[in-house]
């Protein structure tokens, strides 16, 4: 069986459990096999500077022949107040200056990560057997706000968490109604429109081949 290499770049471990969950989830949501996936992440520390360096360097090797194609790239780049469509473009044209057209698929959680675990907190509570369902705060940039709200979460359902939560990604993301999670924030709901068209792509592509 043919493999669908996914390559992610990435700011740090809480994006990373996420997102290899969620790319997971959706493969499956879209009749993908699970095991077909094979997750390659190539950076997941050092915020969104180290993120786009080992994003620059792996293009950069792509084109001097010397690392095999990804059949998606997954870019993760908080939105730090700045708008989807501003940072999508950034890291779009990052890529396609480069010459590299294959499937992508850019997250950029608005304004950070954290919002994005709570963004269905119904599946929250389930994932964490918690004994009721976390507030997310209304949006509002504003630095720790929701890594603030997610250690209080966290807190309040009784669980040790030294990742910040990072450790529940996968529990959480299999828990979540994604349809209600991405109603209630956009950037999550972009990322999954994005997603499941690139993941079709890459699959269609790779069963090509």
């Amino acid at each position: 069986m043919a493999e669908v290499r996914v390559g992610y770049f990435l700011e740090d471990i809480a994006q990373e459990r996420f997102l290899c969950a969620l790319v997971a989830r959706v493969a499956e949501e879209k009749g993908i096999p699970v095991d077909m996936l094979r997750h390659e992440v190539r950076n997941a520390s050092g915020g969104k500077g180290q993120a786009i360096y080992s994003l620059i360097q792996f293009l950069d090797r792509w084109r001097h022949d010397q690392v095999p194609v990804l059949d998606l790239l997954i870019v993760a780049i908080d939105g730090n107040c700045r708008s989807f469509t501003e940072r999508r473009r950034e890291i779009e044209n990052l890529v396609r200056e480069r010459g590299y057209h294959g499937p992508l698929a850019c997250a950029v959680p608005d304004p950070h990560i954290e919002r994005w675990y709570l963004a269905d907190p119904e599946g929250f509570q389930r994932a964490l057997s918690a004994p009721e369902a976390p507030r997310c705060p209304r949006y509002k940039c504003e630095r720790d706000r929701y890594k603030r709200a997610l250690r209080k979460a966290l807190r309040e359902a009784e669980v040790e968490a030294p990742l910040g939560g990072a450790e529940y990604g996968d529990d959480i993301v299999r828990s979540m109604d994604l349809y209600r999670a991405g109603r209630r924030d956009r950037s999550l709901k972009h990322f999954l429109d994005e997603l499941r068209e690139a993941l079709t792509s890459a699959y269609t592509i790779r069963e090509g081949r």
